[in-house]
């Protein structure tokens, strides 16, 4: 099992804008960070994973939509096609929470391997909708920030009514009869 743990919605560092990660954080460290992402994001089913959806404050998502697993640091768009396609999106951050969102359909990106290299490529459908989506996060934009307000409050209270009942079953399995 992983060792990174997700961030879920309401939190407030959801909300934070990610950090470039500095020259002497690239290599193995980082790389071995990111692979955790990965494979956490496997275990929970998902497509992608930005950095602050596991309390790295920093620049770096990891993305596998099904063709090859992505890791990327301080990723830029350069371009993005005019063409749009509409997904049905969910978040790891916001269990439960779907939307269909109209991205780009294809975007030039920049960004460097965890060891440093500089990379350059072109990413279309699923795989560009997905690092569009995980790109959002690192600017502290959710899905929930997508919808009316009303629709965000419901969720939040929804989730938080949740929060309580599951602590209550943990405080409840905690205590001892006799």
């Amino acid at each position: 099992m992983s060792e990174v743990n997700i961030v879920f919605a309401p939190s407030s560092s959801l909300r934070n804008i990610s950090e470039d990660v500095g020259e002497d954080e690239f290599g193995e460290e980082l790389e071995k960070h990111m692979e955790d992402m990965l494979n956490k994001m496997h275990e929970l089913n998902g497509v992608g994973l930005a950095g602050v959806q596991v309390g790295d404050s920093r620049r770096i998502l990891v993305a596998d939509s099904g063709s090859n697993p992505m890791m990327m640091v301080n990723p830029k768009i350069t371009d993005k096609s005019e063409a749009k396609v509409t997904f049905q999106e969910g978040c790891l951050s916001l269990p439960g929470f779907v939307l269909d969102v109209e991205r780009s359909e294809s975007v030039d990106i920049e960004y460097f391997t965890p060891l440093g290299e500089k990379r350059n490529d072109k990413l279309f459908g699923t795989e560009a909708v997905v690092v569009q989506h995980e790109m959002d996060h690192l600017d502290g934009i959710t899905l929930l920030d997508k919808v009316s307000k009303l629709k965000r409050d419901i969720y939040t209270r929804k989730i938080k009514k949740l929060k309580r009942r599951i602590k209550r079953r943990i405080e409840q399995s905690n205590q001892v009869y006799y």
